[in-house]
């Protein structure tokens, strides 16, 4: 996909919607609490989707600031109040922008599982024990039953793209290659990430040990898998 390319954000969440769909039940498996995790995650991505979709002729960041707020408001679990933090947070980062391009939906993903804790429902998130590092602990083939993440930085409130960059460890290469290529650093992490979730290195639902992981890893390789089919 070219870098410049325009993407449809109520189009991507649609795939992330069918993935997680069509691995509900392998996320509620996951769930030893009340077993339905991935009922509630279909149902939020649906909510998600559809509000995009409505706001298709708004700017990215207004159809991301209606999907938080509906989310927030109808949300299923108490994990979807995480979700509408990093829509939220999403919106303010594209705000602006008439458009989107593969970056700006790296920059989603990550807002997305940045937000949610790892587990339990802390009042605030660090930035080192979030469903973001669990997924890319799974890219970089580190598997862990918890998080054991290194310490960041105290004022850091999310992770920066030399953090996802170093978690991806088999998609390294694929990082050092784009930036020979003159891709910067938002464009080379997303082609490592592209990499490693669709090039068979990672499968989120089936390596997962947490239904969080499990969930958040289906999304990001729904959406990711949408940008590769534009």
């Amino acid at each position: 996909m070219a870098q410049n390319a325009q993407v449809d954000l109520g189009t991507l969440f649609g795939t992330a919607l069918q993935f997680m769909t069509e691995n509900r039940q392998t996320v509620n498996d996951l769930d030893g609490y009340n077993g339905n995790h991935g009922d509630n995650m279909v149902e939020n991505v649906r909510l998600i989707t559809e509000a995009l979709q409505s706001k298709k002729s708004k700017s990215p960041a207004a159809a991301l600031k209606h999907a938080s707020k509906v989310l927030k408001k109808e949300g299923r679990g108490g994990t979807s109040q995480y979700y509408a933090k990093g829509l939220n947070q999403a919106a303010k980062q594209v705000k602006g922008r008439k458009s989107l391009d593969q970056g700006d939906v790296m920059n989603i993903v990550q807002s997305l599982l940045g937000a949610i804790p790892a587990q339990g429902h802390p009042k605030k998130t660090a930035a080192n024990d979030t469903v973001l590092t669990q997924v890319l602990g799974l890219l970089g083939g580190q598997q862990q039953a918890a998080p054991q993440p290194a310490p960041a930085p105290p004022q850091d409130d999310g992770m920066d793209v030399g953090d996802v960059v170093n978690a991806l460890l088999p998609a390294g290469l694929a990082f050092l290659q784009a930036k020979q290529g003159g891709a910067d650093n938002v464009s080379a992490a997303g082609q490592a990430l592209v990499g490693a979730l669709m090039g068979g290195q990672a499968a989120p639902a089936q390596q997962a040990t947490t239904p969080r992981a499990a969930a958040g890893g289906l999304i990001a390789q729904g959406l990711i898998q949408a940008l590769l089919n534009k």
